[in-house]
């Protein structure tokens, strides 16, 4: 009997140890990438029934971080292709003119980081302006929920606005397929959230930094801040109710972590952010 509690309590202790060490664990770099820049002449189209007519501009990031364990970069944004564009890239039926003012390649040539350097990728989803230079990176290893991977290899991939010649070559990479929320590094340090409803797969992720503290990453969970405050849903999205669990998922997630909240279209919040070689710690 002794011999059970001792053994029992030195699983808990074990148990509480690696929780508090996964508590602690903390990405070392996280770089903010400039993925483009968007301007749009109807705002509403993100915002049914709000700004109808307005004038709007967006940001779009990519990410990458830093983990002992290696290179991670989270989404893409718009093709490099896009940055030789003198006026840039009409999309989303006209209603969208996209810009890239520097190439991914070129920034991260800035970090001194190679694309086959990268070992971990994951997307916020698979839209364009953030799987647009997906086919770069072969050698690392995918992440992505289920229902997004066959979303995007399926038979109708543009129904759900992807374009496979933006990501065809990752039929080949190393893949794991999730069925919600991952830790990566299973340390608590990197968390990919599913958050389902922009498109059937859609992620977020929660960053744990040293001196920054915990970030998540918004991908298209919400476009600028009167959405997210007002829980505003694009008619575009693939599915409105899902959505909205997600967005009080996050919502929750943001208190009990006291996380910060960075929405990656939001213009103003993003250009607020440090560009390579500058990072966050």
């Amino acid at each position: 009997m002794k011999f059970a509690s001792a053994l029992v309590a030195a699983t808990l202790a074990a148990a509480c140890a690696h929780q508090d060490a996964a508590q602690k664990a903390t990405v070392q770099r996280l770089y903010v990438l400039n993925c483009g820049e968007s301007t749009t002449t109807d705002i509403s189209r993100w915002s049914p029934g709000v700004n109808v007519g307005q004038k709007g501009e967006f940001g779009n990031n990519c990410y990458l971080i830093k983990h002992a364990k290696g290179w991670m970069l989270w989404d893409t944004g718009f093709s490099d292709s896009v940055a030789a564009m003198p006026d840039g890239l009409v999309a989303a039926g006209g209603a969208l003119r996209a810009k890239l003012p520097q190439t991914l390649a070129s920034q991260l040539a800035v970090v001194g980081v190679k694309t086959a350097e990268i070992s971990y990728i994951a997307f916020s989803h698979f839209h364009p302006d953030h799987s647009g230079n997906a086919n770069m990176f072969t050698s690392a290893t995918l992440y992505i929920q289920e229902t997004e991977y066959d979303a995007i290899f399926g038979p109708t991939p543009q129904k759900f606005g992807f374009n496979p010649a933006n990501y065809d070559k990752l039929r080949g990479n190393p893949v794991v397929k999730l069925k919600g929320d991952y830790d990566v590094f299973g340390d608590g340090s990197v968390v990919i959230l599913s958050t389902p409803g922009h498109t059937p797969g859609h992620q977020s992720l929660l960053v744990r930094l040293q001196k920054t503290g915990v970030v998540i990453l918004s991908g298209d969970l919400t476009h600028f801040q009167a959405n997210w405050d007002a829980r505003r849903v694009p008619g575009m999205n693939f599915n409105a109710d899902q959505t909205k669990a997600s967005m009080d998922k996050v919502a929750a997630l943001v208190v009990t972590e006291k996380a910060q909240f960075w929405i990656n279209h939001d213009k103003a919040q993003t250009a607020k952010m440090p560009r390579p070689p500058a990072f966050l710690d």
